[in-house]
């Protein structure tokens, strides 16, 4: 445990810095004169190259080695974050969110299979998951330390670029073995949406939801007219809202997932139609996106639980590189979208488009309803809790630690019934 330590500070610091850059450049933009819709645009940059990253990174893993491809992509961001301060237009910010979703990508890629080559079936559960609370913590007090500056100067930006300059420090001072390259898997995905759509349908409304209010989140909050550290505090408590994700994972256990996942989706919508009607008071605004946070966050890890439900052992790297994919998808047309409502309709077309794209996702999950019915609770797998950024083989090694965890998971594998449900 203590040999990780720097591995955790680091993923850490890298989340600070990732937590401070998102939420600092939507300020900004706004700052800068950005239209809404320019904004949108500029910023779903990252959702690209971060596509792009989880297809590309690994020939990097493969050709150069895990210590310098984590040293060179943090030693890119770190710069690149900076540049934003000096090319304060829309298709540069593109560019450079772009390189930045790339290098997010690349080092998350990078920790996820370090982590695995250090950890054992004894402790990989407990490890991963400080592993992923760690960075979730450093992205949350990232938000907060927008008003430690204003946004309109440089001082945030160097704040950025230093956590993510730092977090080279502790890797770079302690020995860690680099692990071997897995053999890769492609994602089959028309195999993925015939066997269990929902779970398809599901990451891309997460990728949608998320990308939205954590892109646009800051612009909502600067047109209402938040301070700096208002808004730190109210996308602070958006990211705090995401530890729902384990008691309702332990609910979807018990019972039927896609009712689980239909129950938030409506409370959601509520939300966001209560929301629509316009601002409330910043203490209340805060609370909500704490309840908002703990309904959106934990729909991408209901829905690959789904998915696990109803595919076989072989096939769930893959299957979850296919959500990986939607999810990015999903990511890329979320802050596009609600930035063309906010344009039209001004700040409260943030919750509309949320709202929206609620709707329609529970409209599909009651059509599932109609056309299949659920799966028993004795036949779903173990529910992971798990962040729509983490990799699929960490997703994998989770399931596979939690599934020896279960009594009498040290006996020899009981023959459940044929997998026939398709969702």
């Amino acid at each position: 445990m203590k040999h990780l330590t720097a591995l955790f500070l680091s993923m850490c610091l890298i989340g600070l810095g990732s937590g401070l850059g998102t939420s600092l450049l939507g300020i900004r933009s706004t700052i800068e004169g950005f239209s809404d819709l320019q904004t949108g645009l500029a910023l779903s940059g990252f959702y690209v190259g971060f596509l792009a990253g989880s297809r590309f990174v690994g020939n990097l893993l493969a050709n150069v080695g895990h210590i310098r491809v984590f040293a060179g992509l943090a030693a890119l961001i770190s710069s690149v974050i900076l540049v934003h301060s000096l090319l304060l237009n829309p298709p540069a910010w593109f560019v450079l969110r772009f390189a930045a979703g790339f290098c997010m990508s690349g080092i998350y890629i990078t920790a996820d299979s370090w982590l695995n080559n250090q950890v054992n079936n004894q402790n990989r559960g407990r490890i991963l998951g400080i592993y992923m609370m760690m960075g979730m913590g450093g992205a949350a007090a990232g938000q907060l330390l927008i008003g430690f500056a204003d946004p309109g100067g440089f001082t945030l930006f160097i704040l950025a670029s230093m956590a993510f300059s730092l977090s080279l420090v502790p890797l770079s001072l302690t020995r860690i073995d680099p692990p071997a390259i897995p053999p890769r898997k492609k994602a089959d995905i028309r195999a993925v949406y015939g066997a269990a759509p929902l779970a398809i349908v599901g990451a891309a409304a997460a990728g949608f939801t998320q990308g939205s209010v954590l892109t646009m989140g800051p612009v909502y909050g600067t047109e209402v007219g938040l301070a700096g550290t208002r808004i730190g505090w109210m996308m602070g408590a958006l990211m705090l809202g995401s530890t729902a994700m384990i008691p309702l994972g332990r609910l979807s256990d018990r019972i039927p997932r896609r009712r689980v996942i239909l129950a938030i989706t409506v409370v959601a919508i509520g939300l966001c139609l209560l929301m629509s009607f316009g601002p409330i008071d910043p203490a209340g605004l805060a609370g909500v996106m704490l309840a908002y946070g703990a309904l959106i966050f934990p729909v991408y890890a209901l829905a690959m639980s789904h998915m696990n439900d109803l595919l076989e052992r072989s096939q769930l790297v893959p299957g979850m590189a296919a959500l990986v994919t939607f999810m990015a998808f999903g990511a890329i047309a979320g802050p596009v979208t609600t930035s063309a409502m906010m344009t039209l309709l001004g700040p409260d077309g943030m919750w509309l488009s949320l709202a929206a794209a609620h709707s329609l996702f529970a409209l599909y999950i009651v059509n599932r309803f109609v056309r299949r019915p659920h799966i028993p609770p004795a036949l779903q797998r173990v529910f992971v809790p798990i962040t729509m950024r983490s990799s699929a083989r960490v997703a994998y090694l989770i399931r596979s630690r939690r599934r020896r965890n279960r009594p009498g998971g040290g006996n020899p594998p009981v023959v459940q019934p044929k997998r026939t449900h398709s969702e």
